[in-house]
């Protein structure tokens, strides 16, 4: 039974964590865009693909290319873009100033003689991005495509954007744990952590962890563990440092009180586990093994600075 909830704790866990990484980035949400585009369209139409506006040249050029390049691996669509444009640089130069009209965007479609007219806009709100996407079928005039499509932020869009990107390096946060430092039952355990990133997937920190077998009714039995750890992140869904799967080394001395005796042991062991980032707090289930105790299973939570 014991067996049975710890797994049943660590896949709750592990649920948790992952739904609240299931966010759309830039590169996929362009990846979808393309697919709306080229189930819309038959092949070997000419599709136009406009500027996309956005705040800077560089995030402008990344979603036409990134859209050109989905576009060609999906479908067998001809592609005109600004480059192939000459004879309707005029109408184009509202693109400088301001958000391309439908009309304006119909008429260069026709010129061009495309099937359809492919443009947008990237809006930026407080903790994501909205990308507008309008497709217009130029024979008719009317939308194939009116979306707007949800990018969540990313070391990826703040660069593309030129903002200055927050690094927190240094955490501070609670520990809640139920462990196996006692002789025939799970102990509740709790405690604090801090640790620091010297390199980007690279972080070193200490654990002061209490523990008390709560239901051993013939020894009292008293644990505190003082951890250091160096910890290495091997995968980060959002590309942000310190963030995402990582394992950790761990030792230190471990203070053991049953009933009258104390005992000092060197502990040693290592973790699992996965670090979910919310602004400047995080979220992290965690699993860790070693000696003396057997396993231990709990959630780390506070914020980064």
């Amino acid at each position: 039974m014991r067996i049975k909830a710890v797994c049943l704790f660590l896949f709750f866990c592990c649920e948790l964590c992952f739904s609240k990484q299931k966010k759309s980035y830039i590169d996929e949400v362009l990846d979808y865009v393309s697919r709306d585009i080229s189930i819309r369209c038959k092949e070997q139409e000419t599709v136009a693909i406009l500027d996309f506006e956005a705040k800077t040249l560089e995030m402008k050029d990344y979603i036409n290319s990134q859209l050109i390049s989905g576009i060609f691996e999906n479908s067998k669509l001809q592609i005109v873009t600004r480059q192939h444009m000459d004879k309707v640089e005029q109408e184009l130069k509202f693109q400088s100033s301001g958000m391309v009209s439908d009309s304006t965007a119909l008429s260069i479609g026709e010129r061009l003689g495309a099937y359809a007219i492919v443009f947008g806009e990237l809006e930026e709100l407080d903790n994501k991005y909205l990308l507008q996407v309008r497709m217009i079928n130029v024979e008719t005039g009317s939308y194939a495509l009116f979306k707007k499509y949800e990018i969540a932020r990313s070391s990826k869009t703040e660069q593309l954007l030129h903002h200055a990107a927050t690094i927190y390096k240094s955490s501070l946060g609670v520990i809640l744990e139920a462990n196996r430092n006692s002789i025939s039952h799970i102990s509740p355990s709790a405690g604090i952590s801090f640790d620091y990133s010297i390199l980007r997937r690279f972080s070193i920190g200490l654990k002061m962890l209490a523990s008390y077998d709560l239901w051993e009714k013939d020894d009292y039995i008293y644990t505190v563990e003082p951890i250091a750890f160096l910890r290495i992140y091997t995968v980060s869904p959002t590309g942000e440092p310190s963030t995402g799967l990582f394992i950790e080394a761990q030792v230190g001395p471990e203070f053991l009180f049953v009933n009258s005796n104390f005992k000092t042991v060197i502990s040693a062991g290592c973790g699992l586990g996965f670090r979910v980032p919310v602004t400047n707090f995080y979220f992290e289930p965690f699993l860790r093994a070693g000696y003396p105790y057997i396993l231990g299973v709990g959630i780390n939570s506070g914020f980064r600075f």
